[in-house]
């Protein structure tokens, strides 16, 4: 194989390399972004939970506070029964306290039913709590790992970039031209693997006489269909 070819094959590589740790590099703020996201949405779920369980048990005060005034004033109506003279009185005051007798046996219902879903809330608030907690932990865990690694992943890049420097500056100057020109225009790949009479990048057959010149010489040869550098895979 072409000396400078094999070269170009591990400059390749090096920048698919290089590629793929700054992608992880550029990700990290953006993976720590989104999981504190996540937890916020969780701890939000828990603080809303928290928020409907007060007011309920707002609302079951002030029931409990109108259910006890009611017994007051449903207490002084009986009081006040036995003082009336005529059965006319004495029909409407029965009215009086049976109405006020309904409204407290309503209150008391909307007192249990808020009692049960103050129950039912509350196991669902310890069940998000313990959940939120968890999560908190996982969260803070990955975000920790991710803050060690990126400093190993920047010192992974810089030595790659020195050998990407290194291969680059042993290769004919015209050829890295070239080598540039393709890699800019085809997203950053410029060689392409010649197997079975096929182009492996854009799979168009390469003309038979190319093909035997590939397997046989050194000459540096381009596809006809992408203009990728074709390059034949060394056996181990």
């Amino acid at each position: 194989m072409n000396p400078d070819l094999r070269k170009l094959i591990a400059l390749q590589d090096i920048e698919k390399n290089i590629s793929v740790l700054h992608k992880k590099v550029s990700e990290i703020p953006i993976k720590i972004s989104d999981l504190e996201t996540a937890a916020q949405s969780k701890k939000a779920a828990y603080e809303a939970g928290v928020s409907l369980a007060e007011e309920l048990a707002n609302r079951r005060r002030t029931l409990e506070g109108e259910v006890e005034l009611a017994r007051t004033k449903l207490s002084r109506l009986k009081e006040q029964l036995m003082a009336v003279k005529t059965n006319k009185e004495y029909t409407a005051m029965l009215n009086e306290i049976k109405t006020a007798e309904t409204h407290i046996s309503n209150e008391e219902d909307k007192i249990l039913d808020l009692m049960e879903e103050l129950e039912s809330g509350e196991k669902a608030i310890k069940l998000a709590e313990t959940e939120m907690r968890r999560e908190r932990a996982v969260i803070d865990d990955e975000i920790r790992r991710m803050k060690e690694d990126g400093p190993a992943l920047e010192s992974e890049l810089e030595i790659l970039r020195g050998e990407k420097a290194s291969v680059e500056a042993g290769v004919n100057p015209e050829l890295i031209t070239d080598y540039r020109r393709i890699s800019d225009a085809r997203k950053g790949v410029a060689l392409a693997e010649a197997k079975d009479e096929l182009c492996g990048a854009c799979h168009v057959r390469i003309r038979p006489q190319m093909y035997a010149d590939l397997l046989l010489t050194e000459t540096i040869m381009f596809c006809d269909s992408c203009s990728r550098i074709l390059f034949v895979r060394e056996e181990s």
